[in-house]
C-alpha cells in the first residue's frame, strides 16, 4: 500500500502514488494524474475502516503551497489519518467527510494558502515533477472555492487556515486566527479568483 507513515500519522499522497505507476515521467505527471488519485480515494477509503485512528485532516490548497511541507513540520507526530490533497471540488471533499463521519471519525481541514501566489507558481514552475500551468491555476482557484463552500455548509467544520511564506530562504507556516465563523467566511469570500484571474497574476 502507497499509504506512507511518518512518526504515528499516516497520510495518503495521490503525488506518493505517482511515483509507483509504471512508466512514470515526473516531467508528464499529468498523464497518471487520474489514476493516482483514484488509488489515493480508495487507500484513504480503506484506512478509514481498517486503522483505529479517531481523527481524519483533510488538506486543501492550490499546487506549491507548501502543503505536503506544512505536514511534515506539524502534523506527522499525531494520530491522523491524512490526505494529502488540494480538496479541489465539493462533491470529492463531501464524499470523504460523509465517509469519515460514517466510521466515527473527527474530521477537520488544514489549508495552506501562499502569502503570494507569484512565488508559489516560481516555487511550481521549478518542481521536478510537472503539470501544465493551467494545472497551478485551476487548483488554486478551485481549492479557494471548495473551501469557502464547505466553511459555510458545514458550519461545525475545524477549518484551520495557514499562510505559508518564505523568509529568509526558509518556507515559513503562520495561523490566521478568526475570532468568529462569519470572519473566516469573509476573508475566504475575500480571496476568491477565477483561473484567468490567477495566470493574470502570476504570468
Amino acid at each position: 500500500m502507497n499509504a506512507h507513515k511518518g512518526k504515528t500519522a499516516v497520510a495518503v499522497s495521490a503525488d506518493d502514488i505517482k511515483q509507483t505507476l509504471p512508466g512514470y515521467n515526473p516531467r508528464a505527471s499529468h498523464l497518471v494524474h487520474r489514476e493516482s488519485t483514484r488509488i489515493a480515494d480508495r487507500q484513504f477509503f480503506f484506512l478509514l475502516k481498517d486503522t483505529d485512528y479517531n481523527d481524519v485532516v483533510l488538506m486543501s490548497g492550490g499546487s506549491a503551497s507548501g502543503k505536503t511541507e506544512y505536514i511534515e513540520t506539524f502534523l506527522l507526530d499525531e494520530e491522523h489519518i491524512i490526505f494529502d490533497g488540494t480538496l479541489p471540488t465539493v462533491l470529492g471533499a463531501s464524499i470523504k467527510i460523509k465517509q469519515a463521519q460514517k466510521y466515527k471519525k473527527n474530521v477537520s481541514i488544514h489549508a495552506v494558502i501562499p502569502d503570494d501566489l507569484r512565488r508559489a507558481y516560481l516555487a511550481f514552475l521549478g518542481r521536478e515533477r510537472q503539470y501544465e500551468d493551467i494545472h497551478f491555476f485551476r487548483t488554486h482557484s478551485d481549492s479557494r472555492r471548495t473551501l469557502l463552500n464547505i466553511a459555510s455548509a458545514y458550519p461545525d467544520m475545524k477549518i484551520t487556515l495557514i499562510e505559508s511564506s518564505y523568509r529568509r530562504n526558509m518556507l515559513r507556516f503562520e495561523e490566521f486566527i478568526f475570532p468568529v465563523r462569519e470572519d473566516m467566511i469573509e476573508f475566504l469570500e475575500s480571496i476568491q479568483y477565477t483561473e484567468s484571474e490567477i495566470q493574470h497574476f502570476v504570468v
